[in-house]
């Protein structure tokens, strides 16, 4: 694969600018700047586009255009950014559509805005596309982890350390909600961000106790 010059980069990412600023901007896809080593991200896979790119390649021209970078480039981080780009497998990273946000981002928009104007819990539900946050179980479908159980989704206390109110709650399975407790901090999409409780530290194996101790000794020093 031969590298594209710095002239064919900017005339790649200066593509990009414009179809950002035509079909992706109202959506709240991010463009990034010049000034970060996304834009090379961007405009090596719009140079290539439909092509698969290895993540490999992309870091020897951030490399080029960036003296001093290092190897491990999160290019999957674009698709986060709103932009329609898939792991090809093997370190690859392709652009298949670049007029259209990814799905997985569009999704995340449509949750977003549905969390923000939901006024009841039966609301905040359908904003989750009537599904567990955190296994992505349906609502009044059979769950085959458990015997065919059928689904019924429940306030999930999205932090404990928070009032009890629908902005801080996620829809939950019972068998989530039941296993996670309030051991958990979750964020916005269900998943696990931080350790609510001391639960999950007194059930894990010693040796990972002993890794936390010596964290928090290091971080806050001896208790007074």
């Amino acid at each position: 694969m031969k590298l594209p010059s710095h002239y064919q980069l900017e005339k790649a990412y200066q593509q990009a600018a414009r179809i950002h600023k035509t079909h992706l901007d109202q959506h709240g896809v991010k463009l990034p700047a010049t000034s970060t080593r996304k834009w090379v991200w961007l405009a090596m896979l719009m140079h290539f586009q439909n092509t698969p790119v290895h993540k490999d390649v992309i870091s020897d021209v951030v490399q080029r255009e960036f003296p001093g970078s290092g190897r491990d480039q999160q290019v999957r981080h674009l698709k986060r950014d709103g932009w329609n780009i898939e792991q090809a497998g093997n370190g690859e990273h392709i652009l298949r559509d670049p007029y259209t946000p990814s799905q997985s981002f569009i999704n995340a928009q449509a949750r977003r805005q549905g969390r923000i104007s939901a006024e009841d819990f039966e609301s905040l539900i359908k904003a989750f596309g009537n599904r567990c946050a955190t296994c992505g179980g349906v609502q009044d479908e059979p769950d085959p982890r458990y015997g065919g159980d059928v689904i019924k989704l429940q306030k999930g206390h999205q932090n404990p350390h928070l009032p009890d109110d629908l902005s801080n709650t996620i829809p939950q399975c019972q068998f989530c909600n039941r296993a996670y407790k309030d051991d958990y901090v979750f964020d916005d999409k269900g998943r696990v961000r931080a350790v609510a409780n001391v639960g999950p530290v007194k059930r894990a194996r010693r040796q990972v106790q002993r890794k936390i101790y010596d964290f928090l000794k290091k971080t806050l020093g001896n208790p007074p």
